[in-house]
């Protein structure tokens, strides 16, 4: 037995592992107990890593069951995005010229004495009340240029003060040698940097250096938080290293505090690396690829981006413009990227017809605008555009989908009516639809729970009242029970997500449904008895 399978309390000979993280060994459950105090602190179902090519990253130690949460852990920073209109300092929502007050120190908007008082707002507060005059801000309704330093004033305080919060700060990836030959570089060293010196008088104790460093690290590591209006921005230690791929195996939520969650959105064996995905993966490959780029500065060359046909689904794929061919075209590959963005010639998988990626991509921009300009929330418009454009796309492309995505959501929430108001055609498109976009993102992006969680609750309704429009009781039985499994997959999805987001509440509603279609069931099964087999 080696020496690292030796009781963690006693050191003898042990063979029980710690069942939550695999990474440590007991002789007796006594003694599992007794360090359960020690251990706990440690204890996590992965462990990290590092290598050349993807730096810091996370591999599971044991096999993790979809929905598992495998971390939760709180900001090191939070604030404001570099572009916003005014926001409170202390809860981070947008404030109004009616519902604020300046802080009595520095005179940064604020929407409480209790807000005034959050040690959040301590670095810019102190920082102002240095500069030895306060901040006035007059305009609410749009956005405010004064609010772009006021996370990287809190990631710097951390730096002056704080020495072992930034030891987890400053070694997140910045990419500062990329971002240099980047515009964006050169604003941020003009709007943030070089005002955060001059307007806080800060030039004898942080560098243009170590400011555009923090620009860098909230760039490439930030997290968009939802839990306010507008969303703000984290900073996390551990999530931080999580990597990316585009059919990532875990998910990510927050809770009502604002830690991340991060689950397992499949079934993951031990010794898989941890994945989240970094941008849309809605979006199809060149744009999701382009993002990346642009944002976190490498070009994506996982299984699905190396794919064209992105696991069978064309998702990115154009139908044959010849009027005889029923194939479709998709390049050879989109890893071929050169500095001007050009990829090689599309072609057509049967008929071999080629069309260059310039052609291809004018039709994806006209496309793209009309969606763009597209009113989502007209149910007509959206089935016309499905209509038109069915005759150049793909079934499953990513524009089609958007729009099946949006239309199988709206459907029977365009009124207070509900779903009892549209026919019989439109509740059969809604299902249709629902279960459609769902299967499409369980084989593209297999982690992501969020959205199918959203389309099954609706195609569980839609399921139901399709069945209450029959008039075979027995029948009605069988679709109350298949709306029933819809509803338990649904909420399971959505378990985590936090309350005052739309997706909360709408897990809690699952909750509710569920009771009435239990209870709806047993007084079926009491009086007609169970369905016929």
């Amino acid at each position: 037995m080696s020496d690292s399978n030796r009781c963690a309390v006693c050191s003898n000979s042990a063979s029980q592992k710690c069942a939550g993280c695999h990474n440590i060994y007991y002789c007796s459950r006594e003694h599992q107990k007794s360090d359960w105090k020690k251990h706990k602190q440690s204890c996590r179902p992965y462990k990290i890593s590092c290598d050349a090519t993807l730096g810091r990253h996370l591999i599971a130690t044991r096999d993790l069951k979809c929905g598992e949460i495998i971390l939760q852990e709180p900001p090191l920073i939070w604030g404001p995005p570099q572009i916003t209109i005014p926001v409170c300092l202390g809860c981070g929502n947008a404030i109004k010229r009616e519902n604020f007050k300046p802080c009595s120190k520095c005179g940064w908007p604020v929407c409480s004495d209790i807000c005034e008082k959050s040690p959040s707002h301590i670095p810019e507060c102190q920082y102002t009340v240095s500069r030895g005059s306060k901040v006035t801000i007059s305009t609410f309704d749009t956005v405010h240029p004064s609010y772009q330093c006021i996370t990287v004033l809190r990631c710097l305080y951390q730096k002056q003060f704080l020495s072992e919060v930034w030891k987890k700060l400053e070694v997140l990836q910045s990419h500062c040698e990329e971002r240099k030959t980047t515009p964006k570089y050169e604003r941020d060293r003009e709007n943030i940097a070089q005002f955060t010196l001059s307007f806080f008088k800060l030039r004898n104790v942080f560098s243009e250096e170590d400011i555009l460093r923090v620009c860098g690290i909230l760039m490439v590591n930030g997290h968009e938080v939802p839990l306010t209006t507008p969303s703000h921005v984290a900073l996390y230690e551990v999530a931080s290293m999580l990597e990316h791929n585009c059919a990532a195996n875990c998910n990510k939520t927050f809770t009502d505090q604002g830690s991340i969650l991060i689950k397992a959105g499949v079934n993951v064996k031990k010794g898989d690396h941890l994945s989240i995905c970094y941008t849309d993966p809605l979006w199809g490959t060149a744009n999701r690829r382009h993002h990346l780029y642009e944002s976190k500065f490498f070009w994506c060359t996982c299984d699905r981006c190396s794919d064209p046909t992105e696991f069978g689904t064309n998702f990115s794929a154009m139908k044959c413009q010849n009027s005889d061919c029923s194939g479709y075209l998709l390049p050879p590959t989109f890893l071929d990227q050169s500095r001007n963005g050009k990829l090689q010639n599309w072609v057509c998988n049967k008929c071999a017809l080629t069309s260059s990626s310039h052609h291809v991509q004018e039709i994806l921009d006209r496309v793209g605008q009309d969606l763009h300009e597209m009113k989502k929330e007209d149910s007509g418009v959206a089935k016309e555009f499905l209509k038109n454009y069915a005759k150049y796309l793909h079934n499953n492309h990513y524009y089609l989908t958007d729009v099946r995505l949006a239309l199988g959501q709206l459907l029977g929430h365009e009124d207070d009516r509900g779903l009892p108001a549209l026919t019989d055609e439109d509740l059969e498109l809604k299902a249709r639809l629902c279960q459609m976009v769902s299967n499409l993102i369980k084989t593209l992006a297999p982690g992501e729970s969020r959205i199918r969680g959203l389309l099954l609750f609706e195609l569980h309704a839609a399921v139901a009242e399709l069945g209450r429009r029959s008039c075979d009781p027995h029948q009605l039985i069988a679709v109350l029970q298949e709306s029933k499994k819809l509803l338990d997959e649904a909420s399971e999805l959505l378990r985590h997500q936090p309350k005052r987001l739309p997706e909360g509440k709408i897990y809690v509603q699952t909750q509710k449904n569920m009771k009435e279609l239990e209870m709806v069931l047993k007084t079926l099964h009491r009086n007609i008895g169970d369905s016929p087999v």
